[in-house]
């Protein structure tokens, strides 16, 4: 009987305790957590040492099959008041992220927000469309993607320079081939002077 009113008493001051304010409050989830955490000790202890009475008795298993069922009903009600400071808390941080998630959603739909969206987008289009025409003025195809290198100015003496060895090869080249050319002329010249040769007959055999 005594254990039974404990008990009644144990959930009737769970159920004061355990009810949450009107809004979520850290500090009072957690002195509900330490004061759960105590009680559920104390129950451990209390109904740990009532066992230890039951092998004292006559009736041995009708004593500890009432002094668990008490401790079961017991931890069952620590238990539900956690349970409620849980779901209070998941609450707390579901509602917190979606007030942020509002907040977001109003700060991009604010008049302001969009006069910076639109004014950032009309910015773009005319970098693009700088970007476009200047590619256009220097006569090429705009790249497909990554900056183009720019090239350097050319350099009048530099080419002048570079040109300067292909002229004296092509001059070069054509001297060899006048000589080449005199040299033919000379050798069928040489030919048609000298006439047709009259080869020797070969010796008849004995």
């Amino acid at each position: 009987m005594k254990h039974l009113l404990s008990l009644c008493c144990l959930c009737l001051l769970g159920l004061a305790r355990a009810q949450m304010p009107a809004a979520y409050d850290p500090a009072f989830d957690a002195r509900e957590r330490e004061r759960i955490a105590a009680e559920r000790d104390q129950a451990l202890q209390r109904y740990g040492s009532d066992e230890a009475d039951c092998y004292q008795r006559f009736a041995v298993n009708d004593c500890l099959r009432d002094v668990r069922r008490q401790r079961r009903v017991a931890l069952e009600e620590l238990r539900r008041q956690e349970i409620i400071l849980n779901d209070a808390q998941r609450a707390a941080i579901t509602a917190e992220q979606q007030r942020r998630v509002e907040q977001r959603q109003a700060e991009r739909d604010s008049p302001d927000s969009q006069a910076e969206r639109d004014a950032a987008a009309r910015e773009r289009a005319a970098r693009e469309q700088d970007a476009q025409r200047r590619q256009a003025e220097r006569g090429a195809a705009p790249p497909a993607a990554g900056p183009v290198a720019p090239r350097p100015a050319a350099d009048p003496d530099a080419a002048a320079a570079a040109a300067a060895p292909r002229a004296e090869q092509q001059k070069a080249y054509e001297e060899r081939q006048r000589r080449a050319e005199q040299r033919r002329q000379e050798y069928e010249r040489r030919q048609s002077q000298q006439g047709p040769r009259t080869s020797k007959p070969l010796p008849v055999p004995p």
